[in-house]
């Protein structure tokens, strides 16, 4: 099949794309360029994630064109995935924030990726593409072959496999990476409200999604409690055990992370909001340790973000202190898990 027909299914992506692809140098023989790798997807999370970037390519070439067209360039020119991957997000968090705020929305005026313009407060809004920034992301082991079919494991660690062996895990691996993203927030004013805009979709970089189950304090499946990587970035507090596996059963017992640092929220943060998009859902994470009076047309306007996610946004709104009460009972619950099964002692 042409590429052209590939590109006809996203009438949008191909206006804003097309030009520069056609022209495309791509030095990397083994890894799909990922526009390509978008628009040539046949399985359903990349066709899902294909189709809202091109929704967003749609609203953002009526509203700014030119941005687009710039972005377009950044990504079919340059070289390094990583920031090719976070022009890409930028382009879907510029859509989505357009399907709702529309002319309120302005990019590239200040310090911050976007801006969203009001009377009473001004929204300052960040965009960051989480990669995969580690040599520890892969464990590849010795094929194994027979006379008819060869076969190979290979474990995939997005945010690194553990290295202090009896202290670290895979979760406390992640909720390492989570919370140190966008730390310095030069991008933010101190008076104002603060938006961090995580874009979790890339086809390449999270082959198997970003599940939702991370953005619980913990989660249960076949009959093992996991603590979830994003939650724990922003909300734990230092001290608060991380769970790869804790098994409900009563067999053998990994040891956690017991976190060393405090989650994102509980530092000297400028962040308000966490919005994660991860192409199902769009979940949304207030900060209750900021003292800042934010607008009900906001948390409104939340809710209107395509495919909100409810249940899993942690937000204290519309009965205010219910955040602070909420988080309390999540971590004491943390703490009492890791006690009723028998945590062995450090």
């Amino acid at each position: 099949m042409k590429l052209e027909t590939h590109f006809n299914s996203y009438p949008s992506l191909k206006a804003a794309f097309w030009r520069d692809i056609e022209n495309l140098s791509w030095p990397h023989e083994r890894v799909c360029h990922p526009v390509l790798k978008l628009v040539q997807g046949n399985d359903e999370r990349t066709k899902r994630v294909a189709g809202r970037t091109n929704l967003c390519c749609e609203l953002i070439l009526m509203e700014n064109p030119a941005w687009i067209k710039q972005k377009a360039k950044i990504v079919c020119s340059n070289s390094d995935l990583q920031n090719i991957s976070g022009a890409l997000g930028e382009i879907r968090a510029f859509g989505e924030l357009l399907a709702v705020w529309r002319k309120r929305v302005r990019a590239g005026e200040s310090g911050s990726d976007f801006r969203i313009t009001s009377n009473e407060r001004d929204i300052q809004i960040e965009v960051f593409t989480p990669q995969y920034r580690t040599k520890r992301s892969r464990i590849e082991y010795k094929p194994v072959k027979s006379t008819r079919i060869t076969s190979q494991i290979t474990e995939c660690f997005p945010f690194g496999w553990p290295q202090r062996r009896g202290q670290d895990n895979v979760q406390g691996e992640a909720v390492s990476k989570l919370a140190a993203i966008k730390q310095d927030e030069h991008q933010f004013a101190e008076d104002g409200i603060n938006l961090l805009w995580c874009d979790l979709q890339d086809p390449a970089l999270w082959p198997l999604g970003f599940g939702r189950n991370q953005f619980a304090p913990l989660s249960v499946f076949q009959e093992q409690i996991t603590s979830g990587a994003f939650w724990n970035a922003f909300y734990a507090q230092k001290g608060t055990p991380v769970f790869d596996n804790l098994p409900v059963g009563g067999y053998g017992v990994e040891r956690p992370y017991i976190m060393e640092f405090p989650g994102r929220f509980w530092r000297n943060t400028k962040l308000d909001f966490v919005i994660a998009d991860i192409s199902t859902n769009k979940i949304v994470f207030q900060n209750p340790n900021r003292n800042r009076d934010v607008p009900d047309w906001l948390f409104q306007d939340l809710h209107c973000i395509s495919a909100f996610d409810l249940e899993a946004s942690w937000l204290d709104w519309p009965s205010s202190g219910q955040l602070e009460r909420r988080v309390a009972i999540a971590l004491d619950s943390i703490v009492k898990y890791a006690m009723a099964f028998r945590m062995p002692p450090r």
